[in-house]
């Protein structure tokens, strides 16, 4: 920032643009707290990020340098970028090619063994920041064998580099449940109007039996209509969904379950086994077998009341990227209610009264002094000493992005010829070798902006502890790699604010915001967010309220 602000003293400090830290700058804007919100890269979503194939590519080679620096510890520091740095590991991308015509090899084979560098037949980018990714990225020496893939390859990226723009992928993508509460803040507030989406049509299962994922009957048109299922399994499922939308614990189905787990109770009190089973516990209610009743059961009632709110399916899926297009509308909320932002921030340490243990505010790297009433951070903006040091602080996820020229979520092309969304799951114990948890998928193409047209997006993820989590799940996929054009593997570290509540040491007026879990919806994330802006200012205070008619205009 080249220019002090004027103002310098605020209500509120928020730091990072994630999706909870961006919820509640808009909402505390939008009743009139002076806000600054800051964010130490020169984009949105911190943990949250949405990405183009040029930031991306700059992301992997950032995460894969050597000479990493200490984190800082013991003071007042802010040490965000070490932070960031520490939640990936393993980050791995590759770019493909398509290989060249057979006349294209001779005719380059001649030329090279006259003596013509391999460069001239390189397609290298002009712009020269493009020059210095394409030279990081292709940094090793070639070998004969490899020159004709090295070339194809090298054509990709460049092209790649062109269309850079036309991709956004999600570093930590998700869908919105159509009846989640998220859903009704958008509407209410006015925010959903900054906002796209896509109704997401199917949800697959990975069948080990036929080495392919198979249909799950996903809305009440797909019971009837879905061949894969028998007649008996229908009759079953439509009992046990109309169950779920209704129950009432003091059912007699409930008699004698104190015992049993989810899985068991589809089993001794519907009949329902096999894949049925695991597709209501996998797919549709997104638990574990081992979970509770209850829990399941609740889970399957917000799905089955979720299905035909906006289409068949139960979830929706926003345009231009997941949390991040979400926590940019939110912004969007805090600049019109006259919240200040600076991105491209660095700082430099928090101001602390030490009698009173506040915090006064925050000083950037130029020295500017910012004073509030209390701060609302993102994890990585905080002091390390501050932080809980037990060794389960946290989980990790793995996480993958293909990008494809065909889709992935199903080999039957003559029944979904048309551009249909969906998510899918590899239940544990599949040929995945996801023996302890779930691996889930969601499948996007252009409709929803994340790449260009004929071009196809699949993430994939999974908090198994198992090394490589990903890796088998994707060979099955890409059948050894054909159709695809980007691959990148990374692991994300995430970690729960209110995980050892005790054991934080934070600043009185300091609040930490959770980072992305691993669960599918933005139903943790905006609970939480609800959560500290009423700790903040209190029940009586209503939450991002309805837009009014003089307002329209600012929107």
């Amino acid at each position: 920032m080249n220019d002090d602000l004027e103002e310098t003293s605020f209500d509120y400090i928020v730091l990072g643009t994630g999706l909870i830290e961006s919820i509640l700058a808009g909402s505390l804007s939008r009743i009139g707290k002076k806000v600054l919100h800051l964010d130490s890269h020169q984009h949105y979503g911190g943990n949250w990020s949405v990405f183009g194939f040029r930031e991306i590519l700059s992301w992997y080679l950032n995460r894969t340098r050597e000479g990493e620096e200490q984190l800082i510890e013991g003071d007042l520091s802010v040490d965000y970028e070490r932070s960031y740095d520490s939640n990936f590991r393993n980050v791995e991308m590759k770019i493909y090619n398509a290989e060249l015509p057979t006349l294209q090899k001779e005719e380059i084979t001649k030329a090279l063994e006259e003596g013509t560098p391999l460069d001239n037949f390189c397609d290298k980018p002009s712009n020269q920041a493009d020059k210095i990714l394409f030279d990081s990225y292709f940094k090793e020496s070639v070998t004969s064998d490899k020159q004709f893939e090295l070339l194809s390859e090298m054509k990709l990226f460049t092209d790649l580099l062109k269309d850079s723009r036309s991709y956004n992928l999600d570093t930590t993508p998700k869908l919105l449940a159509a009846r989640e509460e998220l859903v009704d803040i958008l509407i209410r507030s006015g925010v959903g109007r900054y906002l796209e989406f896509k109704n997401v049509d199917d949800i697959f299962m990975f069948d080990s039996s036929k080495n392919s994922f198979e249909k799950v009957p996903s809305s009440r048109e797909d019971v009837f209509t879905d061949k894969s299922v028998s007649l008996i399994e229908k009759r079953k499922l439509m009992k046990f969904l109309t169950f779920a939308m209704e129950f009432d614990e003091s059912d007699p189905l409930f008699e004698d379950t104190e015992s049993l787990n989810y899985g068991q109770f589809l089993k001794e009190r519907f009949k329902i086994t096999g894949k049925l089973k695991d597709a209501i516990i996998y797919a549709i209610a997104l638990v574990n077998e081992k979970d509770s009743i209850k829990i399941g059961l609740e889970r399957t009632h917000q799905f089955v009341r979720a299905m035909g709110r906006f289409g068949k399916g139960a979830y929706l899926c926003p345009l231009y990227g997941g949390a991040s297009e979400i926590a940019q509308a939110f912004c969007r909320v805090c600049a019109v209610y006259g919240g200040i932002y600076i991105l491209n921030q660095p700082l430099e340490k928090y101001v602390i009264d030490n009698e009173t243990n506040e915090c006064k505010g925050i000083v950037t790297k130029e020295g500017q002094e910012y004073k509030c009433q209390k701060i609302i951070a993102g994890i990585d903006y905080l002091n390390s000493s501050w932080m809980p040091q037990e060794d389960k602080f946290g989980v990790w996820i793995s996480r993958a992005i293909l990008v494809t020229n065909e889709r992935l979520d199903t080999t039957n092309v003559e029944a979904y010829t048309d551009k249909r969304l969906s998510y899918s799951v590899f239940s544990p114990g599949s040929e995945a070798g996801n023996d302890d948890e779930p691996i889930y998928g969601i499948h996007q193409n252009d409709e929803t902006m994340a790449c260009p047209k004929g071009q196809n997006v699949t993430y994939l993820w999974t908090t198994s502890r198992r090394k490589n989590a990903l890796k088998k799940a994707v060979d099955l996929l890409t059948d050894g790699d054909k159709h695809l054009l980007i691959k990148v593997y990374y692991e994300q570290y995430v970690r729960n604010s209110k995980e050892f509540e005790d054991s934080w040491k934070l600043p009185k007026n300091i609040i930490p915001c959770s980072d992305p879990d691993a669960t599918l919806d933005f139903k943790n994330a905006v609970k939480e967010a609800y959560n500290i802006f009423y700790e903040c200012e209190g029940a009586d205070i209503e939450f991002m309220p309805a837009v009014q008619q003089d307002d329209e205009d600012d929107f």
